[in-house]
């Protein structure tokens, strides 16, 4: 833990992407979205709890979270060599919102429980394997993304930094779950503030929520805090996010790039993603003089037609690349949902069973 905090030791390690905050694209064959048509169920959580209702939907996330990740899961993914897990949650985790406006009960239309799963990741799963957990918050109210893993109530539209009861929210939820967390579990590492703000996103509202929920976290803990720029600010020269919260004012702070050659990149042979990834992705990495890089995010899906020998290539031109962030990296995602023995690349676990991720 202190030397991941300290820098000595980059995070390695993989998202539990899809379980607290449910991604239909990546668990279409859990419960959660039985008799839900995909064009709701595609929108995200939200969206899908307002359709079917607690009295079915309680019981349908219940087992989502009951079978999805198990116990399991993290004796492989310690096995796979790694020592970070980040996990997605929503701010309907806290089970408050206090602050009216907007939609003040909008948090009460989720499945209830949320919290006992990471309470299980974070006190019992994590340290008996020996691996440290960070916290995203994947979901805040009001959606500061419009996608569906931000769960938007109003899909395709972000609204977080438009009304301070949003940011608020946003605020109690960090602070309630650095206080829930950080005086006795070892295996928690810090939280994520906000996962990958974008659309109608203010720059400035979001630069003084971090401030803010730096301040308001340090008065009591020193986990590790890290901050996202807006989605389209992820090279070394966006806006001055080099010189945000600098040490030694600020400590414990990574920023936090998710870099996919994905959206952006189609049509791109796989000769020239190795060398993008070799090249511009290494080079950028190289360049960065704020603080301490973490890639939270990445991938070696692509829309391209890797043969084997390629694809282990490419996968280490980008674990080369990441050598540069002081602050190291989680994979997107560890695995879909029912995907065993699958030759999925957005799994994790399928590409470390098969070979193509080698630490």
């Amino acid at each position: 833990m202190k030397d991941i905090k300290d820098g000595r030791v980059p995070m390695r390690g993989v998202n539990i992407g899809g379980w607290l905050v449910a991604e239909r694209w990546m668990t279409s064959a859990s419960p959660a979205w039985n008799g839900v048509p995909d064009t709701i169920a595609n929108l995200g959580e939200y969206k899908t709890m307002q359709y079917i209702g607690h009295a079915k939907g309680d019981m349908q996330f219940k087992q989502h979270r009951d079978t999805y990740i198990t116990e399991q899961d993290f004796r492989d993914i310690s096995a796979a060599k790694m020592n970070t897990v980040r996990i997605p949650v929503g701010y309907w985790i806290t089970g408050f919102d206090n602050h009216p406006g907007g939609d003040p009960n909008g948090w009460k239309v989720y499945a209830p429980g949320a919290i006992n799963y990471l309470d299980r990741a974070i006190r019992e799963w994590a340290p008996k394997y020996n691996l440290l957990v960070l916290i995203s918050l994947h979901a805040a109210k009001g959606s500061q993304n419009g996608n569906d893993h931000s769960s938007p109530a109003d899909p395709g539209k972000s609204h977080w930094s438009s009304y301070p009861e949003n940011v608020q929210n946003t605020l109690d939820a960090v602070e309630w779950l650095a206080k829930r967390y950080s005086t006795n579990d070892v295996a928690f590492l810090g939280i994520g503030l906000l996962n990958e703000p974008s659309g109608t996103t203010n720059e400035g509202v979001l630069k003084q929520y971090y401030y803010d929920a730096y301040g308001r976290i340090r008065l009591f803990s020193d986990c590790l805090l890290t901050v996202s720029p807006l989605l389209y600010q992820q090279g070394p020269y966006s806006s001055d996010w080099a010189s945000f919260m600098p040490p030694p004012q600020f400590h414990g702070v990574r920023h936090e790039w998710h870099r996919y050659q994905i959206w952006g990149y189609e049509g791109w042979s796989t000769d020239r993603l190795i060398s993008y990834a070799q090249n511009e992705l290494r080079n950028d990495i190289s360049e960065w003089k704020g603080n301490w890089l973490f890639i939270g995010e990445w991938s070696i899906a692509s829309s391209a037609s890797f043969n084997d020998y390629d694809l282990r290539l490419y996968a280490q031109a980008q674990i080369n690349a990441f050598k540069g962030a002081t602050g190291g990296w989680t994979y997107w995602t560890w695995k879909f949902y029912n995907d065993d023995g699958s030759m999925n690349a957005w799994s994790m676990k399928a590409m470390v069973n098969r070979g193509f991720i080698q630490l």
